[in-house]
């Protein structure tokens, strides 16, 4: 088996930020609006609420890209780092979240990140990051949250609705788990102006006319967080 992969401390993970959103490639999204935020979306904020301890060995499912370990290397983890993904980038290990490649009782933190909905059997990989937690580790799951980008879509006439979004599914499998989470709730403020939602429209692949005179509109990045700990 590969050994841990951490990114170079010095590495920014979002460095060319001014590069439009790739529709093949959601990693680009995040760096636009990264630099809307002024801050690195998502990973960012994110570790920012966790306030994880340095020490810690963490585990980030899902990793893609690597922009994760880029920034947990950024805010100076000194624990074990590792992504595991099965279209890995640069750093991170090939991998399944139905079929992890380690031993129990291996890392303090398991993150999945925008990631659940993505895999084959949500159940099993749930699972999998339960067993390879050391007791009293954190179980994180994060997806977008009902008001990301709402003022957007609306502006664009696609209003959407949270009640059954992603954060509606990451409850619904903690639940048939059996896992007790606290739930946080990340929120950044930015304006989006009709370039930028030009760009985000056509970051999703859609075909959506933007209309110059409902911009610029002040809207919210939301990631939902839950966090379960094992006994």
């Amino acid at each position: 088996m590969t050994g841990p992969s951490t990114a170079p401390a010095t590495a920014d993970p979002y460095r060319d930020q001014r590069a439009l959103p790739d529709p093949a490639d959601p990693a680009s999204r995040d760096a636009l609006l990264s630099r809307l935020s002024s801050a690195r979306w998502p990973y960012g904020p994110l570790l920012d609420a966790l306030d994880l301890p340095a020490e810690l060995d963490v585990l980030d499912i899902g990793a893609g890209a690597g922009h994760g370990l880029g920034v947990l290397a950024w805010r100076e983890q000194t624990g074990r780092v590792v992504g595991l993904d099965p279209a890995p980038g640069p750093g991170v290990q090939l991998g399944q979240a139905e079929h992890l490649p380690f031993a129990a009782q291996s890392f303090d933190v398991a993150l999945l990140v925008r990631v659940l909905a993505h895999v084959t059997d949500p159940a099993r990989a749930l699972a999998e990051a339960w067993r390879v937690l050391r007791p009293g580790g954190r179980l994180v799951l994060a997806a977008q949250g009902g008001e990301h980008l709402a003022q957007t879509w609306r502006a664009l006439g696609r209003p959407v609705s949270g009640e059954s979004g992603p954060d509606a599914a990451l409850r619904d499998s903690l639940r048939q788990a059996g896992h007790v989470a606290t739930r946080l709730d990340v929120r950044l403020p930015l304006t989006i102006h009709a370039a930028d939602a030009e760009a985000l429209v056509s970051s999703y692949g859609l075909r959506l006319s933007v209309n110059p005179a409902r911009f610029a509109v002040t809207d919210h990045l939301h990631l939902c967080v839950y966090v379960a700990r094992k006994p």
